[in-house]
Order: C-alpha cells, then structure tokens, then sequence
C-alpha cells in the first residue's frame, strides 16, 4: 500500500529515489525546486537533462509532458522526472504560464512514467506543487490536483510500483494549504502533520 506523507524543506534533502521537478518545456533548470535539483544533482546534470530532452522529444516537450532522467550525482536519488509546466516553446509570454488543466495531465503522466522507469524496483517520491512558484497557481490547487490523480492513478494500479509519496511545502506560509488539501484526499496524512499544523488544518 502506498503511503502519502508531508514534510516541510526542500526535496532534495530527503532520501526518495525520484525527485519531481517543477519544469519547463525546454528543461532548463532555472530558479525555485528546478534550481535546487540543478545544485543537487551537480555541474554536470544541465547538460545531461538537455542531451536527454534531445534523444527523447527531439526538441522541446510540450506541456504536461514528463521527462525521467538520472539523478546526477546526487547522493540518494536516483531519477528526477521532470513535467513540464511552464511553455517557453516561442518565448516567454502570457501563453507560458499553465492552467490547472496543464498541472492535471501533467500529474497523470507523472504517475505513469513513474511505473515505466526500468529496474521494477518500489519508488519512493519526492512530490513538489507543479506550477506554483513561476507558473503563479499558488500551492492550494496544484497539491489538490496531484494528490487527485495520485489517488485515481492508485485504484487502477493494484500492483503499483509507487510505495511512498512525500510532498514537500517549502516556505511557512504554503504548509497550511498544501496540508489541507492532501488530508482532503488522504485522511491518513494527518498521521504525518505536525502538532502545529494540526490545529488549523481541517
């Protein structure tokens, strides 16, 4: 069974396997969880996600594709899978920015390029609000979205390769919300919260 977790700091100070990064349609890593994934994965991780966009999508994904990579030399994950949220297709405009359609589908590939990732082995999921920070959704609906097709992804998936999901808030002011959302969805979360977000948290 699958357990759904919540942590406060960035995700890529824990020990998942797969860290989910907040991306655009060219895979640059720039600012905010792609900037944090940049540094921890090493000097040489850019290259290597651009050589792979190349091989994969010959050129720029579109929006709510996915994009699984290595972990670079980070010292415990091992994949980042990259969705892309934010369109720089023609530059960087008012089209660039995604609904919360765009974090849907998003979200439902991520689920199932995770099951594809050779090896067979369980995963462990280091999950960010995609399109929260430059894609200006807020954390709220993105973590509701995610946490909505996890669950549908889930009950089609009996043998789900996927073991546990954390989802990280970064700063003080996104724990509320992504708390109460996530505990919308799965009750058992609140196991995981604590004491302070417990007493605001419905």
């Amino acid at each position: 069974m699958t357990k759904i977790e919540f942590a406060q700091g960035s995700l890529t100070d824990g020990h998942e396997t797969v860290l989910v990064n907040a991306s655009n349609t060219q895979a640059t890593l720039g600012s905010g969880v792609s900037g944090a994934i940049r540094r921890a994965c090493g000097p040489a991780f850019q290259g290597e996600v651009h050589r792979a966009l190349e091989a994969t999508f010959r050129g720029p994904m579109a929006p709510s594709q996915v994009l699984v990579t290595s972990a670079g030399t980070h010292p415990r994950a091992r994949w980042v899978a990259h969705v892309a949220v934010m369109d720089y297709r023609h530059g960087m405009g008012p089209q660039s920015f995604p609904s919360v359609e765009t974090v849907r589908l998003g979200c439902e590939n991520l689920w199932s390029a995770l099951e594809a990732i050779p090896g067979g082995e369980p995963l462990s999921v280091a999950m960010c609000a995609l399109g929260a920070g430059t894609g200006d959704l807020g954390v709220a609906e993105p973590t509701r979205v995610a946490a909505e097709t996890l669950k549908a992804h889930l009950a089609r998936t009996p043998n789900s390769r996927i073991s546990r999901v954390r989802f990280y808030g970064y700063l003080a002011h996104e724990l509320w919300p992504m708390a109460e959302q996530l505990v919308k969805v799965f009750p058992a979360v609140r196991d995981t919260l604590p004491p302070e977000l417990l007493r605001v948290v419905k």
